[in-house]
């Protein structure tokens, strides 16, 4: 059963150190378990204000596969937090289709890494009701970096979600990292709310 694979243990575990009292909703995509072969699926933490998302699939969550034994898999999965209204047991499913598409541009050959961001046309996930958020970053997960499995070291990257005219100015300096230093200012968990106040740095 994916349950047991002791890749997918391994993350459940990390992340019960952080939410020990938290039962993470598991949504399921594939059964596999074999790295490279797209997400399986995501955790989905409902905690005060925000889900926490970590998806699992990127890395060899059953038997090593790769010839590398220092990382597991692609090397990362991704983490990404948004609102959550009290008593809401839905998780957004916009988030789900950016972390599904993220993933399928990753194993199609596109680099990502912490430090990069993407522009989008439209809101993230396609989702009307995310207005002027059409644009994310990806950074160290604000509270689990790294964690050791038995396949090797497993990277989270989480993915912040930027309003349009942070996309631009990010575009224009050739680097974000001044907009996610006032973001985590303001937000140490860095959750994605598209309804937030867009950070305009001075010029």
């Amino acid at each position: 059963m994916l349950e047991m694979l002791p890749g997918l243990v391994r993350i459940y575990e990390e992340w019960a150190e952080r939410y020990p009292d938290v039962q993470p909703l598991t949504i399921q995509f594939a059964a596999d378990g074999n790295a490279g072969g797209g997400l399986d699926g995501v955790l989905a933490y409902p905690l005060d204000g925000h889900w926490l998302l970590v998806t699992f699939g990127l890395t060899e969550l059953g038997e090593k596969t790769s010839g590398e034994p220092r990382i597991s898999g692609s090397g990362f999965e991704f983490t990404c937090r948004v609102p959550r209204e009290d008593g809401d047991e839905a998780v957004p499913a916009w988030i789900l289709r950016v972390l599904h598409a993220l993933a399928d541009r990753f194993l199609a050959g596109t680099d990502l890494d912490v430090g990069h961001w993407i522009v989008t046309p439209s809101p993230l996930g396609g989702e009307p009701s995310n207005g002027d958020m059409t644009s994310l970053a990806i950074v160290p997960d604000a509270e689990v970096r790294a964690m050791d499995t038995p396949n090797g070291l497993v990277l989270f990257f989480q993915i912040v979600g930027l309003l349009a005219e942070e996309g631009e100015e990010a575009q224009r300096a050739d680097t974000v990292s001044p907009i996610i230093a006032v973001l985590r200012d303001r937000d140490p968990k860095m959750v994605s709310d598209p309804k937030r106040e867009p950070v305009r740095l001075a010029s």
